[in-house]
């Protein structure tokens, strides 16, 4: 049995050995490269499809202007790290993976940044993610009814409102737009015109207080416009607040 193995071990390291040297053969020739078979095999490898899987919003020319410069080149020669630094560069663009699929296809995953405000800066319109990253300037009125934002710093603190707002989503719906105060603190403008003063500090625990006192006492319905949460643990409206 043990003699049965060696020799079949022998047999395939033969064979081996002569597939590798034919491969060698017909490599090389008194020690320089065949190019025609260098040829012949990059032309196998050139790519000849490329598929993008998961694009919605990115600029369609934009990422077929970086493709095509891999268009017809060799497959197994692409350097996948920079392509992907390339397209990861394009806007709404948060992740991408890039496979190459033999023969000649070369295959893009692309994961998109999902849009979840708006930041209003004087004039100027930003879409941001829910962690508050700028996506891209907008121009039109698509994102007309995503939640609003104002005042400067409003991106680097969005994502902490949203996480409070959405455990009350009664008070998040009513919601116009919402405004940073002195790079610290947010006021809320209801849809109604009401304008919620919020702490700089337990966020979650004031619009707790507020829920309650706007279904208890119908503040709202009684044509309250200020709110007033940034003393700790009490709530203060317009009708006894003589100063903002």
């Amino acid at each position: 049995m043990q003699s049965l193995k060696i020799k079949k071990y022998l047999i395939l390291s033969g064979t081996l050995i002569i597939i590798l040297s034919i491969v060698g053969i017909l490599f090389y020739k008194e020690g320089v490269l065949n190019d025609h078979i260098v040829k012949k095999v990059e032309e196998f490898f050139l790519v000849k499809n490329i598929e993008t899987i998961g694009r919605k919003r990115a600029s369609k020319p934009k990422l077929l202007s970086i493709l095509k410069n891999y268009q017809n080149t060799t497959l197994l020669s692409l350097d996948l790290e920079s392509i992907q630094m390339e397209v990861e560069k394009v806007p709404w663009i948060k992740k991408v993976i890039i496979r190459r699929i033999l023969p000649n296809k070369l295959s893009l995953t692309i994961e998109e940044f999902i849009p979840k405000a708006v930041w209003v800066r004087g004039r100027d319109r930003f879409v941001l993610d829910r962690n508050g990253y700028l996506i891209e300037k907008i121009f039109d009125q698509e994102y007309k009814n995503y939640f609003t934002v104002k005042g400067v710093e409003a991106d680097l603190n969005l994502m902490m409102l949203i996480e409070n707002l959405e455990n009350f989503p009664e008070i998040y719906n009513q919601i116009d737009y919402a405004n940073f105060i002195g790079r610290r603190r947010w006021d809320l403008h209801y849809k109604t015109g009401v304008k919620i003063l919020l702490p700089q500090d337990k966020v979650n625990d004031s619009l707790s207080i507020l829920q309650s006192y706007i279904k208890n006492n119908r503040l709202i319905e009684k044509g309250h416009k200020k709110i007033d949460l940034r003393v700790d643990g009490k709530i203060t409206t317009d009708r006894v607040m003589k100063n903002d």
